[in-house]
This record gives C-alpha cells, structure tokens and sequence, in this order.
C-alpha cells in the first residue's frame, strides 16, 4: 500500500510532473483545438461576427471588451493579455467550442452507462 504522507518530500515515480502544459492531455480532452483556433485566426471579422458568433456569443465579448477597457482606463498599470474586440470574439469562440466537446463526452458517456 502506498502512503500518503509525503513529508520528505520523496518524488512517487507514478506521480506526473506539473508543467505549463500537458499538450496532448489538452489535446485529448478538446480535439480539433489547435485547428479551430486556426481556422478562426485566419477569418475576417465579419465573418466571425456575421456567421459564427451567435447574437449572445457577440454581447458577451463586447462586453468583456469593453470592461477591459474600462479597466485600463481606470488602472494604467493594468495590462490585459487580450486587447482586441476580434480577439475577445475568437476567444469566446473557443470557450464554446470547449463546452461543446464537453457536452458530447457527458452525453457519450450516459450512452455508455446505459445497460443494453
């Protein structure tokens, strides 16, 4: 049985390493990620607002956008990572993209649990 008390600080050769990133668990958990963000990347802002975004989807970054704003306005030393109304709408995007795959395996995995 293995302990749980790790006081000397020994290092559990199954235990994973913290990083930045576990890509390919990213990878895994969200496919086709790095390909939507991509492909969102290239399109024009009319075509994200006119086609993809939802009327919702579209408020809710403007409206994120424009308290980043806000903020700045108010704190010059606040410095956001995203500046931009485009890169507020393919974020939102990808926040959706996210819970759509996240919907799917809940709903995959009720199937799955269901005797047949």
């Amino acid at each position: 049985m293995m302990s749980t008390n790790n006081a000397e600080g020994q290092h559990n050769q199954n235990q994973e390493e913290l990083g930045v990133c576990n890509r390919s668990s990213h990878e895994n958990q969200y496919p086709f990620l790095n390909e939507f963000s991509e492909l969102i990347s290239t399109m024009s802002i009319k075509t994200l607002k006119n086609d993809l975004l939802t009327e919702q989807q579209e408020q809710l970054a403007t409206i994120l956008w424009e308290a980043s704003r806000s903020k700045r306005q108010c704190d010059p030393d606040y410095q956001p990572k995203i500046k931009k109304l485009r890169d507020f709408y393919e974020r939102v995007l990808i926040v959706d993209h996210k819970k759509q795959w996240d919907d799917y395996k809940k709903s995959a995995s009720i199937h799955k649990d269901k005797p047949s």
